[in-house]
C-alpha cells in the first residue's frame, strides 16, 4: 500500500514538474472543424506535431484540446513553420487557445509564411477550461502550417522545382534558327 501511494505521489510530482496536469495525457482530442480537410497530428501530448490542412478543402482549424477537471499550469516549448508558398503571411497561423465560460481566447505563436519560429510558453488553466493548440488555414492550399510541441520540428522535403519555362528571347532565338534552317533547306531543294 505504501509503495503504491509513494509511486502515485511520485507520478503526480513528476507531472507537476513537467508542467502537466495529472490527467494531461489521457484526454486531448484532435479534430478538424472542416470534415473535408486533411489536417493531421503525429504523436500525443506532451510531444506532438500538428500539420494544417493542405488539400484545397478551404478554411479549416486543426485543434488538439482537452477540458481540465482541475486548475493547472501548462508549460511547453514550441516550433512553428509555414510551408505556404503563396507569399501571403497570414494564411496558416498556429498557436494555443483557452476556452473559459464559453469564450475562446487564442494566442498566435507565429503567422509569417515561409518563416520558422520557436519559443516557450506557460499557461494557467482553471478547472472547467478547455486548453489546446491549433493550426488554422484560410485556403488549405500552397503548403500547410506546422506546429510542434515539446519536440523537434521535422519539415517534409521541399517540393521539386517546377520545370523550366523558356524565356521569350530563347523562344525567339529558336524560331529564328528554325527559320534559317527551313530557308537553307528550300534553297538547296530549288538548286
Amino acid at each position: 500500500m505504501h509503495k503504491t501511494l509513494r509511486a502515485a505521489t511520485l507520478a503526480l510530482g513528476t507531472c507537476a514538474l513537467a508542467g502537466l496536469s495529472a490527467n494531461a495525457n489521457a484526454s486531448y482530442v484532435f479534430s478538424n472543424d472542416n470534415p473535408a480537410a486533411d489536417g493531421s497530428i503525429s504523436g500525443t501530448y506532451p510531444q506532438f506535431t500538428i500539420t494544417g490542412s493542405n488539400d484545397g478543402a478551404g478554411e479549416n482549424t486543426s485543434t488538439y484540446t482537452q477540458t481540465f477537471t482541475s486548475s493547472a499550469v501548462v508549460s511547453f516549448s514550441w516550433q512553428y513553420a509555414s510551408l505556404d508558398s503563396s507569399g501571403h503571411s497570414t494564411y496558416d497561423p498556429a498557436g494555443w487557445l483557452v476556452t473559459h465560460d464559453g469564450t475562446t481566447v487564442d494566442t498566435q505563436l507565429s503567422v509569417d509564411a515561409d518563416i520558422s519560429d520557436s519559443g516557450t510558453a506557460t499557461v494557467s488553466v482553471a478547472a472547467g477550461d478547455t486548453f489546446g493548440f491549433f493550426v488554422f488555414t484560410i485556403d488549405s492550399l500552397y503548403g500547410p502550417g506546422i506546429l510542434a510541441i515539446n519536440e523537434d520540428l521535422v519539415l517534409p522535403p521541399p517540393p521539386p522545382p517546377p520545370p523550366a519555362i523558356p524565356e521569350p528571347q530563347d523562344a525567339a532565338l529558336m524560331m529564328a534558327g528554325l527559320a534559317a534552317l527551313f530557308a537553307a533547306a528550300r534553297r538547296r531543294k530549288s538548286d
